[in-house]
């Protein structure tokens, strides 16, 4: 029977444990053995004390865990924010002392050995912070690759044969130029450069935004051809852009907006659709809104599109965005800012 590697690597670590701790054994059996022969030991203070020592080991694991969950992650990783976390460690540091002061009834004799058990304790606390954010950058690093790489896997699969599909195009949009339609020349130029875009700018880190906004701009030209022209139809998007260089991940802003024409879209009812995204100063914001014309959950897939860009942005934009998804009985809004 072949042993799984995971499992192999559990059995030497615990034959490591059992190893460590036997010996650690052996040595206390021989130092406190001959003692043991002449005189049983309280069993009740031996067992409090190894409970006092697990309770107090187990609040030191909850301090340096609230401290990077709480003080670490939303100063450390900001460099401008820095400074408030040393000077959050400073008051920590002093508060520490004055509860081992408050242990030694303020002895003057132990304010040597407080002020030491401090320092450990805050450098353990400093210790955790600086390891679990080093482990949490790997986790997310690699689990960033496991989704880049199945994206280009699935680009990879859509490409049957691209080039077929582009001399398919072109010769439709030269037989709408030869039939003097112009619109669905201009319309199958648009879909052509759409696609071109998903193929190939897909599997780029970065994209600049007048990028991003020209595909933006193609796909909601698609989407307004292929809507009728009604008067409860209501459609509003306006795209805006400081000129100044900025650069962000291509398809991110997408889900959000096929999002709304997928639900927001209604030929029965009066329906409200818009979309306003702003770039100024290195900073994104987005908003979207629409009323809510199909029911959530009546097509297949429903929620996919919102929940991957979470995750995405959760991984590109860690601490650097705000996202706010709000569902009300006939609307839902999205509304998005991030620091590019």
């Amino acid at each position: 029977m072949r042993l799984s590697p995971s499992f192999r690597k559990t059995l030497l670590l615990g034959s490591c444990l059992i190893a460590l701790f036997s010996y650690w054994g052996w040595l206390l059996y021989r130092l406190f053995g001959p003692q043991l022969t002449q005189e049983l030991p309280d069993l009740g203070s031996l067992a409090g004390y190894l409970l006092g020592l697990v309770i107090v080991l187990i609040g030191i694991w909850l301090l340096a865990y609230l401290n990077y969950r709480f003080t670490f992650r939303q100063w450390m990783v900001h460099p401008g924010k820095r400074l408030y976390y040393w000077s959050w460690l400073c008051f920590l540091a002093w508060l520490l002392f004055e509860l081992l002061q408050l242990r030694t009834d303020q002895e003057p004799a132990f304010v040597d050995e407080n002020i030491l058990v401090t320092l450990v304790l805050l450098g353990f606390v400093i210790l955790y912070g600086f390891v679990a954010d080093s482990l949490q950058s790997k986790r997310q690093q690699q689990l960033l690759i496991q989704q880049k790489t199945e994206a280009e896997l699935t680009a990879l699969k859509a490409q049957i044969n691209p080039h077929f599909l582009f001399n398919a195009l072109n010769t439709i949009y030269n037989e709408a130029q030869q039939s003097e339609n112009q619109t669905v020349a201009d319309l199958i130029e648009q879909l052509a450069s759409i696609m071109r875009f998903t193929l190939q700018e897909s599997t780029r880190s970065l994209i600049s935004v007048e990028q991003e906004f020209q595909f933006l701009e193609k796909y909601l030209a698609l989407q307004r051809a292929r809507l009728p022209k009604l008067d409860t139809l209501s459609v509003h998007t306006h795209l805006d852009w400081d000129g100044q260089p900025a650069q962000l991940p291509p398809l991110l802003l997408i889900p959000f907006v096929e999002n709304m024409f997928q639900y927001g879209v209604s030929l029965e009812h009066p329906a409200t659709l818009e979309l306003a995204v702003r770039v100024e100063n290195g900073q994104l914001d987005l908003r979207v809104f629409n009323t809510l014309g199909v029911a959530i959950g009546r097509k297949n897939g429903s929620g996919t599109g919102i929940k991957n860009a979470r995750q995405r942005l959760a991984l590109l934009y860690p601490d650097r965005h705000k996202l706010h998804v709000e569902q009300g009985a006939q609307f839902f809004m999205v509304t998005l800012r991030i620091d590019l």
